[in-house]
């Protein structure tokens, strides 16, 4: 059996990279730091979600939590929004330049359907107060246009 108490390296790329965000879904984190993911694209359709892309990015969060916590984040996800996510492992580059072994929770299946103009706002406000580049602001607000 495994101890809830572990904590897990995970990247975020949605609003769960804001530790506000993440303290308000009853998670608190150890652990929360800038960071990229090369070799992925952002989509919002109608929630986040990520495909490979060589000439891409993501930018986010590699943060340390439990197995507990990640449990309960992915299955309100999948009760509210029926989209169901699973654990990759990637390697994420910190602002620092290194890299972390880290997982990354992607879903394979995820119907298209516009996406909710508050939760892209507030997914570009969380992108902005991690520090990340304004482009890549831009680019997340756009899905709400």
């Amino acid at each position: 059996m495994m101890n809830s108490e572990v904590e897990t390296w995970v990247f975020f790329y949605g609003t769960f990279m804001n530790w506000d965000v993440l303290i308000s879904h009853g998670v608190t984190p150890t652990v929360v730091i800038p960071a990229k993911l090369n070799g992925f694209e952002l989509y919002i359709r109608p929630r986040v979600n990520l495909a490979r892309s060589e000439r891409s990015c993501v930018y986010g969060a590699i943060v340390a939590i439990t197995h507990e916590e990640l449990l309960r984040l992915y299955s309100n996800l999948e009760e509210r929004y029926g989209v169901k996510y699973f654990p990759q492992p990637v390697l994420a580059e910190t602002a620092e330049g290194g890299f972390r072994p880290v997982l990354c929770y992607i879903a394979p299946n995820m119907d298209a359907g516009q996406a909710d103009q508050v939760y892209v706002t507030l997914l570009a406000q969380c992108v902005r107060k991690a520090g990340h580049p304004d482009w890549y602001a831009e680019f997340v607000a756009s899905f709400g246009s």
